[in-house]
């Protein structure tokens, strides 16, 4: 018998038995004037949401290094916070609290605590430097800033008046507006009583694309409930689809006598950490391991010492632990579900994980910010079957279509832009509604900018991009960007920045600089002076330097499609790329 999940049809089989009744079922509404299936039992905002967490009262949330969390502790932290923001800092509902700082517990409590008072949440990336922060603050319009020592110190020039909070600070001079200190004498009983509706808006995501500054991804309340909810919804197909099929053993599997835990190493400020892991833990009552630091050893140790039984990450980390595994085995018989997201997983690599790792369910998930993290996915022996497809979408909850230049539907096997519609889409681009019509349609579908097709099952095939974007190691990087802040050498005329295939990171920049005439300028060089206005994952890797202007295709635009295929080249003969 074959595996339900390979046909639409199946889909719909197995969706329809699912959500037939209970917390998964489905009911039909209308918003921002277009129809969507919803769950219907769903909670109606974040702080409803939370309450979830509470059901698990004792079992342990959050691991960090030598300190334990239990649910019960997690939301009371949390309160305390929001009670603080409320009376001692005077946010009030549709208020900007940023925050940026390490994978911290305290990343967790903010969120949670600023969802709950209606505020709006906006977690900046840990990884930007002072420019980009304080682009972040000044663009989200933030009224307080709860960010570590190594953030605090990157904007202790900037927006003076802008009040802080200090998480886990050595630093004397923030004694005073310590996190602990802060919270102390709060309520752990969330005081609030402030009305958050569905559609109200809960957080503003910042997202690299293909122009210029990160977008502000505007996430409703609903939208992001929706999410975690979809994953139970296709975990729990997955699981009916296993027990149906005829290569399934009869017998039960013996329950295991430990919770269920999963391992955190992708940043909290992704919608993957957010969403695929710390709010859908709260709704499952999984433990969520948090690593200071990603290191394939390290996080084997934790896999073995805490059970854990479910890791995501980037592809290029699960295959790291699939070759520290084979390299120095561990007990780790725990580890049902091994996955990747946030860029394309080699075939090879879904092989190797099935041959190394027998006992382990490969997957990939494929979405965006402004979706939620949702859009398609592929997981266990339907994933080994088809590896080249980042999966299909629930019917009913979940839309893809491919679309030409011109914006007309594409027939299967026929490659076009993927789009995505559900009821986890974004509301739009803060501040930026040209973006927002560029990529957000009147009837509720988001242009993704990728490049791929759906087959006769639904499956999507992502094969290109139409964006001048770059994703290394699941950060969207912006060419454009690059190329500006490159161009603010003194030596540079013009540049040119693209993505060159790389086997750990998926791929890496490169970059073509016209420099002047007597100009001496070193990769070096070009390298320390980015470092000081970009985060280092936006630094070109390969540098190739010249006098010549750069090659123009008839238009009179660079050519950077045939200086791509030159590097590719040029780097596959030095050896540099496979």
């Amino acid at each position: 018998m074959e595996n339900k999940l390979l046909s639409i049809e199946g889909r719909l089989e197995l969706l329809n038995e699912v959500t037939k009744e209970g917390l998964l079922s489905l009911s039909t509404i209308e918003i921002r004037g277009n129809e969507y299936h919803v769950f219907d039992q769903a909670p109606a905002n974040l702080r409803e949401y939370y309450q979830l967490g509470f059901m698990h009262g004792d079992w342990t949330h959050i691991v960090y290094e030598g300190e334990r969390f239990q649910f019960k502790e997690t939301m009371e932290k949390s309160n305390q916070l929001a009670n603080s923001l409320v009376n001692d800092f005077g946010i009030k509902k549709g208020d900007k609290v940023a925050f940026s700082m390490r994978n911290y517990p305290e990343w967790m409590f903010t969120y949670i605590a600023t969802t709950s008072i209606g505020a709006i949440a906006v977690p900046l990336n840990s990884w930007w430097k002072s420019d980009e922060l304080e682009y972040g603050l000044v663009n989200s319009e933030a009224k307080l800033f709860i960010a570590d020592e190594e953030r605090l110190d990157r904007v202790q020039d900037i927006l003076p008046d802008l009040p802080r909070i200090a998480v886990r600070s050595k630093n004397p001079n923030h004694s005073k507006i310590d996190f602990d200190q802060i919270i102390d004498n709060s309520s752990t009983e969330l005081e609030t009583t402030v009305e958050i509706q569905p559609e109200d808006e809960a957080s503003i995501m910042y997202t690299s694309g293909s122009t210029g500054h990160p977008k502000g991804v505007i996430l409703t309340h609903r939208g992001i409930v929706f999410a975690p909810f979809y994953w139970i919804t296709i975990t729990t197909m997955g699981r009916l689809a296993e027990i149906e099929t005829e290569n399934n053993s009869n017998e039960e599997e013996p329950e295991n006598n430990y919770q269920t835990a999963t391992l955190l190493s992708v940043p909290l400020f992704h919608v993957t950490g957010c969403h695929a892991i710390f709010l859908l833990s709260i709704a499952v009552g999984r433990k969520t391991v948090m690593m200071y630091k990603w290191d394939p050893e390290k996080a084997l140790d934790l896999i073995e010492a805490e059970k854990i039984s479910a890791f995501t990450g980037v592809p290029t980390m699960s295959s790291e632990i699939v070759e520290a595994q084979r390299k120095n085995p561990r007990n780790i018989d725990t580890l049902k579900d091994l996955l990747g997201g946030g860029s394309a997983r080699p075939p090879e690599q879904v092989r190797k994980q099935k041959e190394h790792l027998p006992k382990t369910n490969p997957g990939i998930g494929y979405g965006m910010t402004e979706t939620n993290a949702l859009g398609a996915n592929n997981a266990g022996e339907v994933y080994v079957q088809k590896p080249e497809s980042t999966g299909y979408a629930l019917p009913l909850l979940m839309d893809l279509k491919i679309i030409d230049d011109d914006g007309n539907d594409l027939s299967t096997n026929v490659s076009g832009e993927v789009c995505i519609k559900s009821a986890s889409t974004f509301k739009g681009y803060w501040k930026n509604q040209e973006a927002t019509d560029q990529a957000l349609t009147s009837d509720g579908w988001v242009k993704t900018g990728d490049i791929g097709y759906l087959d006769d099952q639904g499956f999507l095939y992502i094969n290109d991009r139409k964006k001048d974007l770059v994703i290394r190691g699941g950060e969207n990087i912006s060419c454009i960007e690059v190329e500006s802040m490159i161009c603010e050498h003194p030596s540079v005329l013009e540049a040119s920045v693209f993505g060159v295939p790389d086997d750990r990171l998926g791929e890496i920049l490169a970059t073509y600089i016209c420099i002047r005439d007597d100009s001496n300028l070193s990769e070096e060089e070009i390298s320390s002076f980015l470092a000081e206005k970009i985060a280092n994952f936006k630094i070109p890797t390969h540098y190739r330097f010249q006098t010549d202007k750069l090659p123009r295709i008839a238009s009179g635009k660079i050519a950077k499609i045939d200086m791509r295929k030159e590097a590719v080249e040029l780097l596959k003969t030095n050896g540099n790329i496979k």
